[in-house]
């Protein structure tokens, strides 16, 4: 009688740790069947093998590491959501839209809830240049949250089909211009500013409506991680930790997701409650999401 007392007592735990912290990614990306593309992760593994498999994969490991919900940018067309309300819409761009009236529709019509990623510095821009301002003025109206790249972005980019792009372009102080003209604006910097994570903590120190996510830095890279454990260590000192919020920026590999879980999960600097933070609670309220 104890041994089975003692079975059915332990049986809810097991589900729980199963189940696992709740989390928010703040940082995915998915494709359409013309712009899915199959390659290498730097650790070697290969993406999928086509669009249906990458996007079962996707949807399989969010439900299996308890992703509760995600900022999806598509890279090439439309948003194709998920049917338990997971994917939250983003918008993919690099350069400033072209019409303002399309764009307030995709906001009216919930299509477009974050405004990113902007990978501004790909076509050579920032996001203080004056074409972004009609836009970022519309999301201020609408209260809607602006995703926005910083640092650096794959090796030899500059050599294949961005020409403009230039590392300097992705110092988060070129969004300081947006953050002193449109002070209600929510936003938040990806991968907080990679080779600049220094110019990030004093932004976010200057500015306390400045969010940002960890993105790419947790996972693709040995310099990369190197810089996200300084951020972490540095931003726990400051006190920022409630302003920080997990993203893994899965591009064609599913598997990164978990990887970037892991990598956050091993930094025994952060307290358990730090991690609360990062992976769930702060996006939570950036978002204005109820628990």
């Amino acid at each position: 009688m104890k041994k089975r007392l003692f079975i059915l007592l332990i049986i809810p735990f097991l589900s729980y740790s199963q189940k696992g912290q709740p989390i928010i990614d703040m940082h995915l990306h998915d494709y359409t069947e013309q712009t899915y593309y199959t390659a290498p992760a730097p650790d070697g593994i290969m993406s999928p093998k086509d669009y249906q498999t990458y996007r079962d994969e996707l949807l399989k490991i969010l439900k299996d590491f308890n992703v509760e919900k995600a900022i999806v940018s598509t890279i090439g067309g439309p948003n194709k959501l998920d049917n338990d309300g997971v994917l939250i819409p983003g918008y993919y761009t690099n350069s400033p839209p072209k019409d303002t009236i399309a764009f307030k529709e995709l906001i009216k019509s919930g299509k477009l809830k974050v405004f990113g990623e902007i990978g501004a510095l790909y076509d050579g821009l920032t996001l203080s240049d004056p074409r972004f301002e009609p836009f970022l003025k519309i999301c201020q109206q609408y209260d809607v949250p602006i995703a926005v790249h910083t640092g650096g972005g794959p090796i030899g980019i500059t050599y294949m089909g961005h020409p403009n792009f230039r590392i300097k372009l992705g110092d988060p102080y070129t969004v300081e211009d947006v953050l002193a003209k449109f002070p209600k604006l929510r936003i938040y910097i990806m991968h907080a500013g990679e080779v600049f994570y220094e110019n990030t903590l004093r932004l976010m120190l200057q500015y306390s409506q400045l969010y940002t996510d960890l993105g790419v830095i947790l996972w693709v890279h040995e310099q990369p991680m190197d810089y996200a454990e300084q951020f972490l260590k540095k931003a726990k000192k400051y006190g920022l930790i409630d302003r920080i919020m997990f993203g893994s920026d899965q591009m064609v590999w599913p598997h990164a997701i978990e990887k970037s879980i892991n990598q956050l999960n091993s930094y025994d600097f952060l307290s358990e409650n730090d991690k609360r933070k990062i992976f769930y609670e702060n996006a939570l309220r950036f978002l204005k999401l109820k628990e």
